[in-house]
């Protein structure tokens, strides 16, 4: 029986009763092994489903979201839980549809995941099961609704600028200039995932920086800027650099490098062509005409980026005679680039985020 065909039987199922009843269906089709609810073992331990298949026993983790944090929650109990048991009982983390993050969570934390979708990496002795490139068969109009993409981010922000402070939830509001309502909603999801921790006195700060990075950096969309891509004549991309930041000064004008150009300048790890920057307000048609700047987006060497939120200015500095947006920003904006930028973006996590977010 082919995938299509089966998951048109189960679709139904999964509207009418939920969608971890279409497990045991889906597990089957992927594995080849008639896959059937083993109720006597896992229900009191916090694990939501286990299955019997062939010689084998899943013990399952749902997740309706895929986002790294979510995920890495469910692949961490499923790694403590699987460890203590004998026999071939292999950890699996289900979601409607796997992302690259989150399946990268679960390869980090050694378990199995497959998704309702189709796609799949099972691993266990004698039973190797990998599928990948099935759409995603849950996609909703519209775009999601997670607390840290846009606004809700700057509470993310705060706390990764601070991670050693706890603060009041007012406080947080406060100094992310968000209102307290969605603060709330942005802290409440956070302390769902373990992202957060309240003390003794109710403040809160960030419990592990780098899951919370991760779960930001997840959802973080860089194509809802709008970017001034052109050609500005030059010998290097130093050299582009300072045409920029002189004719900027000379304006006035608020930017901070960040991108390849800011990875550079915190790290000097690698050479790099295209020259970004975040600008305070949109650039006028004079600041293009007297940079020489040609609109060519096809081999442009420089991005204007206008991001229409002060907030990613937060922590810029001067790093090499140029201002420079913070190394959490500056992470962030490599998601979006060309070139060496994933290999620059574990660079700027390395040196600056892999513990602690500097203040």
């Amino acid at each position: 029986m082919g995938q299509a065909m089966l998951f048109s039987q189960w679709m139904p199922l999964a509207r009418e009763s939920g969608l971890l009843a279409a497990v045991p269906q889906v597990l089957s089709d992927l594995t080849g092994l008639p896959a059937v609810r083993a109720s006597s073992e896992g229900a009191n331990d916090g694990v939501d489903l286990v299955l019997r298949a062939g010689p084998y026993r899943f013990l399952i983790e749902y997740k309706a979201s895929s986002d790294r944090a979510a995920v890495t929650m469910a692949a961490t109990q499923l790694r403590d839980y699987a460890g203590n048991r004998r026999g071939r009982r292999i950890g699996a983390v289900v979601v409607p549809f796997m992302g690259d993050a989150g399946a990268q969570a679960c390869r980090d934390a050694g378990v199995s995941w497959f998704d309702l979708s189709g796609n799949a990496d099972i691993r266990a002795p004698g039973l190797h099961v990998h599928i990948e490139g099935k759409p995603n068969r849950f996609l909703r109009r519209g775009r999601p609704g997670n607390p840290l993409a846009p606004k809700g981010s700057r509470v993310a922000r705060w706390l990764l600028m601070h991670p050693d402070v706890a603060f009041q939830q007012r406080e947080i509001a406060k100094a992310a200039a968000v209102d307290e309502g969605l603060t709330s909603r942005v802290i409440r999801w956070l302390l769902e995932r373990e992202l957060v921790t309240k003390d003794d006195h109710g403040a809160w700060r960030v419990k592990d920086p780098g899951a919370l990075l991760d779960a930001w950096h997840e959802v973080y969309d860089f194509s809802r800027y709008r970017v001034i891509r052109g050609i500005l004549g030059a010998r290097s991309s130093d050299e582009v650099m300072q045409k920029l930041a002189t004719e900027l000064d000379h304006r006035r004008a608020g930017y901070a490098m960040t991108g390849l150009a800011g990875a550079w300048l915190l790290t000097r790890h690698a050479t790099f062509r295209t020259v970004s920057l975040l600008l305070q307000d949109a650039p006028p048609t004079s600041l293009l005409s007297d940079l020489g700047l040609l609109d060519e987006p096809r081999g442009a060497n420089v991005w204007l980026v206008v991001p229409g939120d002060d907030a990613v200015f937060l922590g810029s500095r001067v790093e090499g005679g140029f201002s420079c947006a913070h190394p959490l920003q500056v992470y962030l904006d490599l998601k979006g680039h060309p070139e060496r930028a994933s290999e620059a973006a574990q660079e700027i996590r390395r040196h600056y985020l892999t513990r602690k977010v500097p203040g």
